[in-house]
């Protein structure tokens, strides 16, 4: 697998707190990046642009795994039983 180098410009506070080892500091990225892609679902959700379904799958997580973070981000959201018990396709997903 190839890899690209990308250059971040940190504020020294934050570049002292970042772990010498790349293997860490990559683990650092991919958990940034998949909490960002649940914010922003999360906003869309509350913004009334999409389902909670449809959201845990624009950010990449099961709805299992959505609704603690719906919580965790002040959303109280209504999730029939029927749908924890079984995947939904994407197109199920968009019409809830």
């Amino acid at each position: 697998m190839s890899a690209t180098t990308i250059v971040i410009k940190l504020p020294p506070d934050l570049a002292a707190q970042m772990p010498q080892r790349s293997e860490e500091r990559r683990e650092i990225l991919i958990l940034g990046l998949k909490q960002m892609r649940i914010k922003k679902a999360l906003e869309e959700y509350r913004r009334g642009k999409c389902s909670l379904a449809y959201a845990a799958h624009l950010a990449g997580v099961p709805l299992r795994q959505m609704i603690p973070f719906a919580y965790a981000y002040g959303l109280e959201p209504y999730v029939p039983p029927h749908l924890l018990e079984e995947e939904l396709s994407i197109e199920e997903a968009s019409r809830l």
